[in-house]
């Protein structure tokens, strides 16, 4: 996975966005994949700022790193943060759990197949679905997570994970 053209792609938002998630997994003793809570405070004293926080959750959003897997709301009492699940490591081990489900390697080969197969090639698609999944929320709806692999080409360079 880190040596992946999609993970090097990342901005270094996202690769800390990342990194507290793997954190908040290894806190809880690798037992809560999936039920991860990632709030915008805990981030911006992890060094992800405000105004990168949403750039960099559509980084590892589009490329299969990370899955929300519960939406966060506001309440009278206060707000419960969504919940996530990096794809690489098997779900908690309550009810439900499960396997690894690598949506990471199934982007890598959606670009592999659409020609993308260098670090630059995957940061010109990358720069492309932040734009796209920040236009995509319009004004009092939610967001759509899913990654619609929009590729750009930059050349024909050979393929490389």
């Amino acid at each position: 996975m880190l040596g992946a053209i999609t993970y090097r792609a990342l901005g270094i938002s996202a690769r800390r966005i990342l990194d507290f998630a793997l954190y908040e997994h290894m806190s809880h003793g690798g037992k809560e994949n999936g039920n991860l809570a990632l709030p915008y405070e805990a981030l911006g004293r992890w060094g992800v700022t405000g105004a990168d926080t949403r750039k960099g959750f559509a980084e590892v959003f589009a490329t299969g790193f990370l899955v929300r897997t519960r939406e966060g709301f506001f309440t009278l009492g206060g707000r419960t943060p969504a919940r996530y699940r990096l794809t690489w490591l098997p779900t908690g081990v309550w009810p439900g759990g499960g396997p690894a489900t690598h949506e990471w390697i199934e982007v890598l080969d959606r670009l592999g197949k659409a020609g993308v197969g260098s670090v630059a090639q995957a940061k010109c698609w990358l720069r492309a679905e932040v734009e796209t999944f920040n236009r995509s929320k319009p004004t009092g709806q939610k967001q759509k997570l899913a990654p619609h692999l929009k590729v750009v080409r930059t050349s024909n360079e050979g393929r490389n994970r």
